[in-house]
């Protein structure tokens, strides 16, 4: 019986070989970033218009008010013919009906004005925060673990940019976030590079894919007499 052929894939890949998962680069960072500020900001402004517009509904409840004083105060007036023959019976308890009609409608217009008030701001906050809070809270994670990751490797950049554990890491993690046309335009055997140890193509993309450049590391002078 012949014996199966083995991969010569690097240790960890033996058993097949997985579908790299797309993750998101700099520059779809950005964009996003961008749009979720737009998004928010939008809202905001939004909420903060329709609150402005339900609160100047309190110069109803002001009008109602005013009007509730004047017929109170007309309440007033037609009982001070009370003493008037004949009628000074009937006239006061037609005042009394006006002047409660009145404060049922001063009484009326402070309820409304309050009720209005509390409602554009009910408003306001279910307008500006229903849409934006779900959105921010599914952005915030993988913007936070974005942040931290590149802050990471540029410590570790600043530390010593020829770490080969950096390399190597930088390496793998492009074999597994890179599409597969970007893995192949970087390398024909991404793969094989990784078993052989050639690092640096995969590495100079994932560090491209991050935002991040390697600074640049002066020549010392003994090796540049020695190149002479």
């Amino acid at each position: 019986m012949g014996k199966l052929g083995v991969s010569s894939s690097p240790a960890g890949y033996q058993g097949g070989v997985g579908i790299a998962f797309p993750v998101p680069g700099v520059r779809l960072i950005r964009l996003l970033d961008v749009a979720v500020v737009v998004w928010l900001v939008a809202w905001v402004v939004l909420a903060l218009l329709v609150g402005r517009e339900v609160r100047d509904l309190r110069q109803l409840s002001d009008t109602v008010i005013v009007a509730g004083v004047a017929v109170e105060e007309t309440g007033d007036l037609v009982d001070s013919l009370g003493s008037v023959p004949l009628v000074g019976g009937q006239v006061g308890e037609v005042a009394d009906r006006v002047r409660a009609a009145g404060r049922s409608a001063q009484a009326s217009g402070r309820d409304s004005r309050d009720s209005t008030h509390n409602l554009s701001i009910l408003l306001a906050l279910s307008i500006g925060l229903i849409p934006t809070l779900p959105l921010l809270g599914l952005y915030a994670p993988l913007r936070v673990t974005w942040t931290r990751e590149v802050r990471a490797v540029r410590r570790a950049l600043a530390a010593g940019s020829a770490d080969p554990v950096l390399q190597e890491f930088l390496a793998r993690r492009a074999v597994h976030t890179l599409p597969y046309q970007e893995l192949r335009a970087v390398s024909a055997d991404p793969f094989g590079d990784l078993e052989a140890g050639r690092f640096d193509a995969l590495a100079e993309r994932e560090l491209e894919r991050l935002g991040l450049r390697r600074r640049a590391v002066p020549v010392p002078v003994e090796a540049g007499k020695r190149s002479v």
